[in-house]
């Protein structure tokens, strides 16, 4: 009800600020080559950013997420289903 109310003032910032940041924001490993958008993961052995699916030839950048999100994505993914972001330019 809170996240309706802010929604209908246009408060995007609050909510983003409320629900995200002040929340359980997440920075979350996505490779963004094109037809992959699988979750990526930080290699310790090799120190170096790792896509399950790409390898060494992934294209990896940081998103900010809500740890619910990430967590569907993982229970998801142990149900056999294969999750995919897609990113896109800011400019």
């Amino acid at each position: 009800m809170e996240r309706d109310c802010l929604i209908a003032h246009g408060a995007s910032m609050v909510i983003k600020d409320r629900l995200l940041d002040e929340s359980d924001g997440w920075e979350m490993l996505v490779c963004s080559n094109k037809g992959c958008g699988h979750a990526a993961y930080y290699d310790f052995n090799r120190k170096s950013m790792c896509c399950p699916v790409c390898g060494d030839r992934a294209d990896i950048h940081p998103i900010q997420t809500s740890y619910a999100f990430k967590l569907l994505l993982d229970e998801m993914k142990s149900l056999g289903v294969a999750m995919r972001i897609e990113l896109e330019d800011r400019r």
